[in-house]
């Protein structure tokens, strides 16, 4: 898997040319993710008043609501985007935003100034508007991704490096290996359905597996304590 970002200020034109980017990447017959990040204080991608939020409230940590077009699995709390990307299998996972994030990053940017708040070492190209103003910036090339998708693409394929999925993914479970797990509050037990109890232990067994002294098959234990 290969992921990189697209960050840039307010209306830089980041989605425009995520976009185009995906357009490309599924034409030469890659599978594309994307992650979407989200600053706006309070958000959620739920509605209030809705089951599913009905659901949360209540005190379930994740909700999942299934209908014949999509799925959509809602997670209580914020994820790391590594936590959130051990559950993606695609070839490529573009990231809008995450500026902050040591990720390969293509800047979108309107004018010089907008460049100047989101650009840093992990920059390796710049699009949006300002391309009609500039051919580089600082030594990286600057182009129109509506109207160079293609030259945009060849540069990823050669700028940005494959994951090494082993270390970021635990080992495929087998179709009938199923996980068991517990929540304790207070040292009451919370009850916890199947399908919850298994994703939580799928997703915890994915942050484990990139740490050092964590073996496949261990017995663990985690404790979260409020200061």
């Amino acid at each position: 898997m290969r992921v990189f970002a697209v960050s840039g200020v307010h209306h830089s034109g980041k989605t425009t040319t995520i976009e185009h980017l995906i357009r490309e990447l599924v034409r030469r017959g890659y599978s594309v993710g994307t992650v979407k990040s989200v600053h706006r204080e309070g958000f959620s991608i739920d509605r209030a008043g809705t089951n599913t939020d009905r659901h949360r409230t209540a005190g379930a940590i994740a909700v999942a609501a299934v209908s014949d077009a999509q799925t959509a699995i809602m997670w209580s709390g914020r994820l790391d985007y590594d936590e959130v990307l051990r559950l993606y299998d695609t070839d490529w996972v573009i990231i809008e935003g995450a500026h902050r994030e040591p990720y390969p990053r293509i800047v979108s940017a309107g004018t010089e100034q907008d460049i100047e708040q989101r650009f840093d070492g992990s920059t390796f190209l710049i699009c949006g508007a300002v391309a009609g103003e500039l051919d580089s910036w600082r030594g990286v090339p600057v182009m129109d991704v509506t109207v160079r998708a293609k030259e945009v693409v060849d540069l990823l394929e050669r700028n940005v490096p494959e994951s090494d999925r082993p270390e970021q993914c635990p080992p495929e479970p087998g179709p009938e290996e199923r996980f068991e797990a517990g929540v304790y509050v207070d040292g009451e037990e919370l009850h916890l359905a199947p399908f919850v109890q298994d994703f939580v232990s799928r997703t915890v067994l994915g942050m484990l597996s990139s740490l050092k002294g964590y073996k496949p098959g261990s017995e663990f234990k985690i404790e979260i304590r409020r200061f």
